[in-house]
């Protein structure tokens, strides 16, 4: 018996801060075998959270750097 679930065995839930600014059924049907819990909350297998953070943070990441730039001048 393993104390830690393998990431097939687990689900991960994220919650969204700010729901309406992404693009919720792009990302369902990005992620495969995820679902909405809530309307602020996704659920995506163990297996996809790397894929889901990609997907959830790159844009994020990319607004800030931006921002940066744009304050530097």
């Amino acid at each position: 018996m393993r104390d830690i679930p393998l990431p097939e065995e687990s689900f991960v839930v994220i919650r969204l801060s700010d729901a309406e600014r992404l693009n919720v059924p792009y990302l369902l049907a990005m992620i495969d075998d995820s679902f909405v819990s809530r309307p602020d909350t996704i659920v995506v297998p163990g297996t996809r959270m790397e894929y889901a953070m990609q997907l959830i943070l790159t844009p994020m990441i990319r607004d800030l750097v931006d921002e940066s730039r744009k304050a530097r001048s």
